[in-house]
């Protein structure tokens, strides 16, 4: 940040005045201002004659220049590459101006949405012995301004309203077989107890018939679920259980990943097999306590999530076990910077648009996911090509020296994700394919960049809360830099009456510990004061100074050539 130094030196001597710790008495012209706060050595440079005026710094130093601040933005992220989505690229970009929400809330969302819509009935064999689910982990991070919800209720919708007319249409069916259960369980008690008296009749060979009858009709079956709410794992189990080893979940909070790090259970302790085995299609056995068990030969869960920094900030250092395990591996992360649009008169989504994606959803529910057993989707030659000439140049960079080393355990999961995005492109386009073609694998690989720079940053996020505590720097920058003066000094009070209220600023202490922050890191520098005669009410607030970059931020070309 910009440079500050004291005027006392390492003897306790203040060369600009002659005043020394040890002759007992201030100088005439206080260097420190009257600040009891130390000086940091590391943010500006002094000045060390002269007085105390519009260009003073912390605890009494005289700034002669302001040095570059340390950055509080996030690093730019890639944008996501929208055009390698194919038929599903018209409603993303539609979709993302519609609700000016960044491209990437409603790609991972809608990606989330075709994946759940597959059912679990689609696997891909890239190769003998290697087959994939389409099962997708997505997690994408927005701030709460940003309209995650509306943007994943809007992917959503085609599934959610066709998840209400499939309850319909089965209902009629299912409550009658419903009855037709009762009443022949009541048979078969009726006669069992017949049977048990001392005119038996045919009553014995009644209760069998009945018997019979009810193994014909079988349980009673559940109505059909596409997506879970916000539940226990277990729940989510007793749910997928009924749904024959396959459910979706789609929220805009991060109540699962606290349910799985044991918030609701008795230990506290993390559980995440259910999310590890779903992930891979492998058979899940549940045996509760309270005597009765189920078991589920295969498992499909598709997951997507848009959440805020805060739930990703520092959950790998809380939770250690979900890296170690593999959970954090198994999910692909977005975090776009928000949109600058804020309009009112946004433009609408197409009509023709819309109903192209809703057809689409609607026809992989109607002819992918009520079939009996997965079919299988394997690679095109080109595709194959592709994929092998990627996979092998690809492996060096998760091994030791390479550049994805450091999050190998998601990086050797990556390349199946992409096989498994590039099925779920295939199938929106064509549900009844039965291969992956070229062209779909090539824009597929082509989004592998994108992938791996915001998990890098994701991984960042969640290895330590304080990243996440930026929010708090970058917020009081915005502020600054929307005053009608952004040169203007400013009072510690004057940023709590503008930002109080928000998630970080519920007290001034708090507003304080970041306005420190933000002078370590060189943004601003706090004014000193001259020794006052003493006066009736309120303490002044300290003030603050801007660094020009605030209000006039260097060119690329000007920061380059500070960089050399």
């Amino acid at each position: 940040g910009g440079r500050r130094v004291s005027h006392e030196d390492e003897s306790g001597y203040y060369p600009c005045c002659g005043w020394s710790r040890s002759a007992g008495h201030r100088p005439s012209a206080p260097c420190g201002g009257g600040d009891p706060r130390p000086t940091n050595p590391a943010n500006r440079r002094a000045d060390h004659h002269g007085t105390p005026a519009e260009n003073s710094g912390i605890s009494g130093t005289w700034i002669e220049e302001w040095e570059d601040p340390i950055p509080v933005e996030e690093p730019r992220l890639p944008a996501f590459p929208i055009e390698r989505l194919g038929a599903l690229a018209a409603f993303v970009r539609h979709a993302a101006a519609a609700l000016q929400v960044a491209p990437d809330l409603i790609a991972f969302a809608c990606l989330a949405v075709i994946a759940i819509a597959t059912g679990g009935r689609k696997v891909v064999e890239v190769k003998p012995g290697w087959r994939e689910t389409l099962a997708l982990y997505l997690a994408a991070v927005a701030d709460s301004s940003e309209k995650k919800t509306p943007a994943l209720n809007l992917a959503a919708q085609p599934l959610r309203e066709a998840e209400s007319e499939l309850v319909e249409a089965k209902r009629p069916e299912i409550e009658k077989l419903a009855q037709e259960i009762r009443i022949t369980q009541a048979r078969m008690a009726n006669a069992e107890k017949k049977a048990a008296s001392d005119k038996p009749g045919d009553a014995e060979a009644e209760a069998d018939a009945a018997r019979m009858r009810l193994l014909q009709l079988g349980p009673v079956p559940n109505l059909p679920r596409l997506l879970v709410r916000d539940a226990t794992l277990e729940a989510v189990s007793r749910v997928m259980a009924a749904q024959g080893g396959r459910i979706g979940l789609l929220a805009s909070e991060g109540g699962l990943l606290k349910v799985a790090a044991g918030l609701y259970g008795n230990s506290g302790q993390a559980n995440t097999d259910l999310l590890l085995e779903a992930y891979s299609g492998t058979p899940y056995t549940v045996d509760r306590s309270n005597g009765t068990s189920f078991h589920m030969p295969w498992t499909f869960l598709a997951i997507g999530l848009v959440v805020q920094p805060g739930v990703l900030a520092g959950l790998e250092k809380h939770n250690p076990q979900f890296r170690e395990n593999g959970l954090l591996g198994r999910f692909l992360y977005a975090m776009p910077a928000p949109t600058m649009d804020d309009r009112f008169d946004a433009p609408e989504i197409p009509a023709e648009i819309y109903s192209e994606y809703d057809r689409r959803i609607r026809s992989l529910l109607h002819r992918v996911w009520p079939m009996e057993q997965p079919s299988t989707l394997r690679l095109s030659p080109n595709a194959r090509d592709l994929f092998r000439e990627y996979y092998d140049q690809f492996g060096q960079r998760r091994k030791p020296g390479g550049d994805l080393y450091d999050i190998a355990d998601w990086a050797g999961k990556l390349r199946g994700q992409l096989i498994r995005i590039a099925a779920c492109l295939t199938l929106y386009e064509d549900p009844g394919a039965d291969e992956i073609s070229g062209p779909t694998m090539a824009d597929v690989l082509a989004m592998a960049p994108y992938l791996i720079d915001h998990a890098r940053a994701a991984f960042d996020l969640m290895a330590d809360e304080k990243s996440g505590r930026k929010k708090a720097l970058r917020d009081l920058l915005a502020w600054l830099r929307a005053r009608e003066k952004p040169d203007a000094d400013f009072s510690a009070r004057e940023a709590w009456q503008a930002l109080k209220g928000r998630k970080w600023a519920t007290s001034m202490d708090e507003m304080n510990a970041a306005l420190d922050e933000l002078e370590e890191c060189g943004w601003i520098a706090l004014k000193p004061t001259l020794d006052a005669p003493k006066r009736r009410g309120r303490k002044a607030s300290p003030r603050y100074e801007v660094h020009p970059w605030v209000y006039k931020p260097p060119s690329p070309a000007q920061t380059r050539e500070r960089g050399r």
